[in-house]
């Protein structure tokens, strides 16, 4: 055990874990802090540093962990490290941290797991009564009291509450979950007892005992719910783990196991917090959402210009753009919004960044263009290098023309030779070291094996002499870690296991399959009491129906169409510059991979709801309405003619048009003009129109656009008749 800061006047700490006594108000308040994840995610960043000591927007994680414990009046917290203890205590020495709490770093060298770390400290003897019980990857501003003083209140009313889970509301494919925060959680409606914890994602159904549903009139299953890894215990708790050696995982065995328990008997509550903000990074998708909520401030107010780092020097400007001091930007360098540049940073000319993370030191040559990428400390890339949605890890070098390819992850010190382009999926390191054990000969020369093909793989992507390979989890002797569902931006989306072979049923089995067809099943059911109210909010909690897939498609559309018109809506109203908007239009197409028609159903909804008055539907538009459409049109016109440049292009354009009035029967009386307003910006040729006239199906829009088209056909019949 590593202790570097102590509380004057505090006695030396005494043997015995307890027996479970609440917190006293004259005793500090503890927390354990578990530096592992015991994952490979974020491979191959973690070859060579702990996951809590990487970057989230230019700070370690474990930064934003211990300033939500210091806020919240933790006096005392302990440190689990199994792997990387040095380097964490490097770290914790040097930060303010070392001065508002007592911190302790514990080396559990011989932890596997969760389970593991936590028996190690029960050993210790060190935790003298309730503690907060916390990853050190979770970035939260909400405020423990409530949390703390309901558990104490439960506690003293009966000593088997052990435990209280923060929990957090969130859709099934909300931005903030990980590739494996998904669970089915029952609760009982009015005393918030959670019932079961269902996180077995293949499991086609939540089993619960009936004499559970006797106890507990009220439940609710629900699958909105997103686990945010803090949690307020018992010394119980520990003493529960250590009788339970299988139980490794928080999540899968000590919440399914405690619960599963009737002999012992023991309860765990849950706090589901609203209006505030709770997220663990768990995998590169889930980095990319919360470094994406850092900073657009929903994390507030641990944002960039917070400055959690003591030598950070961030300030905030227009569009959320936030530079360090000794940044150096060419004239001709263009910055669209939500983008970090951290101190020394070198921006050459004519660079683009479009909601780019950049660490200290970086060096950008002429021409690059990034996107929705993380640039840590001390990169360099050449000219014309284009990098889009992933990662570079420190000291990375990309050479002149270098293109890295969405959803890759390029380890520390990897070296790109110029014009390489670097596959989609791909993670790069630029060493590997196997740790096999012992006596296992077989295991040795087959994980060598491996090794020698990706470095082969890794030669030729990268070129050169440069030492470099492709990670993969069997290179450790790992099953497959499904990066491509857990990288920056998954082109599937997370369903819920379906049962593949009840496609057949009886008369009252397709009634209930057509009740949910429809729309996805409530986030709150009731049994045996009314449903709580949810707002409306929907997930894809959905049946064995054969057109799940669809509905997943659907509501993926509407989420790309809600987030394009709030994007739009935010530039019109703000008077933002144009070409910055448009540079985050496209970049959100391409983040969730929408086709063009649905880019022009959002631009073409985004522009008619601004319109003033609205138009009604069946009713003619007034003339006003008109005018501010044509005002909209003429200000933002690239951002319609941005991807309309063939006559394909323009065609998809209209059918976006079609779509877009297929979902708002409204717009219909604006189509007409609309088209006369393309055609009149030389948007929308001729030809294009006519072949689109020709293909569409949709009678009522046709109608709408009849005098247009018309007024196309007879221009082109006069220019024959003056050319004979």
């Amino acid at each position: 055990v590593l202790v570097w800061q102590k509380k004057k006047g505090s006695k030396k700490s005494s043997g015995g874990g307890g027996d479970g006594d609440m917190l006293k108000h004259e005793n500090v308040l503890q927390a354990v802090l578990l530096a592992d994840s015991f994952k490979t995610f974020f491979r191959p960043m973690t070859l060579e540093s702990p996951k809590v000591l990487l970057p989230l927007v230019n700070i370690p994680m474990i930064n934003y962990t211990l300033e939500f414990l210091a806020t919240n009046g933790v006096h005392e917290v302990f440190v689990l490290c199994c792997a990387w203890a040095e380097l964490v205590e490097e770290h914790l020495k040097k930060s303010v941290y070392n001065r508002m709490m007592k911190l302790t770093v514990v080396n559990c060298e011989n932890s596997f797991s969760e389970g593991d770390a936590l028996r190690h400290i029960e050993q210790m003897h060190v935790l003298k009564s309730d503690f907060v019980l916390i990853s050190g990857d979770v970035i939260a501003n909400i405020d423990l009291k409530n949390v703390l003083d309901q558990h104490h209140a439960r506690r003293k009313e009966d000593k088997l509450n052990v435990m209280t889970v923060v929990l957090k509301r969130a859709e099934p494919n909300h931005r903030t979950r990980g590739y494996e925060d998904r669970a089915v959680v029952a609760i009982d409606y009015d005393t918030k007892q959670m019932l079961a914890f269902d996180s077995d994602m293949e499991s086609l159904a939540t089993e619960m005992e009936v004499s559970i549903i006797n106890e507990h009139p009220r439940i609710e299953f629900r699958h909105d719910l997103i686990n945010t890894h803090i949690y307020v215990c018992a010394l119980d708790v520990l003493d529960l783990l250590t009788e339970n050696f299988d139980w490794q995982d928080l999540q899968k065995h000590l919440l399914k196991g405690v619960l599963g328990d009737f002999v012992l008997g023991n309860k765990i509550h849950s706090h589901t917090i609203s209006g505030e903000y709770a997220a663990r990074v768990q995998d590169p998708k889930s980095y990319h959402s919360i470094s994406k909520d850092v900073i657009q401030r929903w994390t507030y107010p641990m944002v960039p210009e917070y400055n959690l780092l003591t030598d950070s020097s961030y300030q905030v400007q227009r569009h959320n753009i936030y530079k360090e001091s000794k940044v150096r930007l060419s004239l001709s360098c263009r910055i669209t919004c939500n983008t970090v540049i951290g101190s020394g940073s070198i921006i050459g000319e004519n660079c683009v960044l479009d909601q780019c993370i950049l660490g200290r030191n970086v060096r950008l040559s002429e021409g690059c263009v990034l996107r929705n990428c993380y640039i840590w400390d001390n990169c360099t890339l050449g000219k014309g290098c284009r990098v889009t949605l992933s990662i570079l890890a420190t000291d990375v070098v990309l050479k002149d023309g270098v293109t890295v390819s969405p959803n890759c992850l390029i380890g520390s010190k990897v070296v790109v030779e110029a014009k390489r382009t670097v596959p989609e999926f791909t993670r790069l390191a630029s060493r590997f070291e196997p740790t096999t054990e012992e006596g296992e000969e077989d295991d040795d020369s087959e994980v060598l094996r491996n090794i020698e093909a990706a470095e082969e793989e890794g030669r030729e992507i990268c070129g050169g002499g440069n030492p470099s390979l492709v990670y993969a989890p069997s290179l450790e002797g790992e099953p497959d870690d499904k990066f491509e569902e857990s990288c920056l931006a998954p082109k599937t989306e997370f369903q819920w296991a379906k049962d593949d072979d009840d496609d057949d049923g009886d008369e009252d089995e397709e009634d209930e399959e057509d009740y949910f067809s429809g729309n996805a099943m409530r986030a709150s059911t009731m049994v045996g009491g009314a449903r709580s109210p949810s707002n409306g909010d929907r997930g894809s909690f959905e049946n064995s129906g054969s057109d799940s897939k669809g509905k997943q498609d659907v509501e993926a559309k509407l989420r790309f169409e809600k987030e394009m018109v709030e994007t739009l809506h935010r530039g019109m109203k703000n008077n933002l510059d144009v070409d910055a908007i448009v540079l985050e239009a496209g970049s959100l197409k391409l983040t969730h991979h929408a086709i063009l028609q649905e880019y022009y159903a959002a631009v073409f909804h985004a522009f008619f709801s601004l319109t003033e008055p609205p138009p009604k539907e069946g009713k003619k538009a007034e003339t006003r309405t008109l005018l501010s459409l044509k005002k909209l049109l003429q200000s933002w016109k690239p951002v319609v003619a941005k991807f309309a440049k063939s006559t394909d292009d323009q065609k998809l354009m209209l059918e976006g048009l079609t779509v877009c009035c297929e979902r708002y029967s409204a717009y219909l009386e604006l189509v007409s003009f609309t088209l006369d307003q393309l055609y009149e910006h030389e948007i929308l040729e001729e030809d294009a129109a006519l072949d689109w006239e020709d293909e569409t199906q949709n009678k009522e829009i046709l109608k709408r656009a009849e005098e247009f088209l018309t007024f196309l056909k007879e221009a082109s019949e006069e220019e024959d008749d003056d050319e004979d």
